[in-house]
């Protein structure tokens, strides 16, 4: 009898261990998901260039960002998308839309890994120039370092859920600077489908 009942949990056992090492994150990926820019820090590059002193105020400065990626796994630890962002930012105001390049690495193949991420990429100009006094973001760069967890729903779906940093350089039109530096505390959750 005894060895009925170890030779059943045994394969109880291997049944469970082999179905949480099934691989779910192969091929074409899609993520859509919001990130919360907080603690956002607003300076202009070489301040030294400009004749007065230019400071933002630290009241209300954050963001709002929704962002869209299509990837592919590459294996089952590391995946490249390519994303696109609608970026608002509150205090100072602006609106950026970044085009960039994402690479998450997972530190295991199996399910509710740890996982770090890596962005970069451009900003994408929609409207040129603008004389109000909030000026019209241009062109710029960004890049984006986070380390997050995934939580799966099935072998199709999960959320990744994120803390990160977040860099952002505006070229501004109409506006009495040039660059405008973003820097910000990334929280963020996105919907994944494997």
């Amino acid at each position: 009898m005894r060895t009925l009942l170890l030779i059943t949990a045994l394969f109880f056992s291997i049944t469970i261990y082999g179905q949480e090492n099934t691989t779910h994150r192969k091929g074409l990926t899609f993520k859509i998901g919001t990130r919360y820019l907080g603690w956002t820090d607003v300076s202009i590059p070489n301040p030294e260039d400009y004749d007065e002193e230019i400071v933002f105020s630290d009241d209300g400065h954050y963001g709002k960002s929704l962002r869209v990626y299509t990837g592919y796994f590459v294996s089952p630890k590391l995946s490249l998308s390519l994303g696109f962002g609608l970026d608002r930012y509150e205090g100072y105001g602006a609106n950026t839309a970044p085009l960039i390049l994402q690479g998450n690495y997972y530190l295991s193949p199996n399910k509710n890994s740890f996982f770090a991420s890596a962005e970069v990429g451009t900003q994408i100009v929609f409207a040129k120039g603008s004389t109000n006094n909030t000026g019209s973001t241009d062109a710029g760069h960004v890049y984006a370092l986070m380390l997050g967890k995934e939580i799966s729903f099935s072998d199709k779906t999960g959320l990744n859920i994120y803390l990160g940093y977040n860099f952002q350089r505006s070229n501004n039109e109409g506006f009495y600077h040039e660059k405008i530096n973003r820097k910000s505390f990334i929280l963020g959750v996105d919907f994944v489908i494997f």
